[in-house]
């Protein structure tokens, strides 16, 4: 909707989705219950479908929208 302000932000949004993947992967390790290591680990998987989203080319946003439409069957 926005492709200026998506090409302003694309490495804050970078910064923030790489920050997001590292903090939700050490907090599930910590994680005893399985429901928290699997919503966690969703938390990071979806950070990369962010990343990809905004990487602003076909094989970044085709490679985020699978993973996304998977985890959507899947859960």
């Amino acid at each position: 909707m926005f492709p200026e302000a998506t090409r302003c932000f694309s490495p804050f949004i970078y910064t923030l989705s790489a920050i997001a993947i590292i903090y939700t992967s050490l907090d599930t390790l910590r994680q005893i219950d399985l429901k928290k290591i699997v919503a966690y680990s969703s938390i990071g998987h979806m950070n990369f479908g962010t990343i990809g989203m905004f990487s602003l080319n076909i094989h970044g946003i085709g490679g985020s929208v699978l993973p996304m439409k998977s985890h959507g069957l899947v859960s």
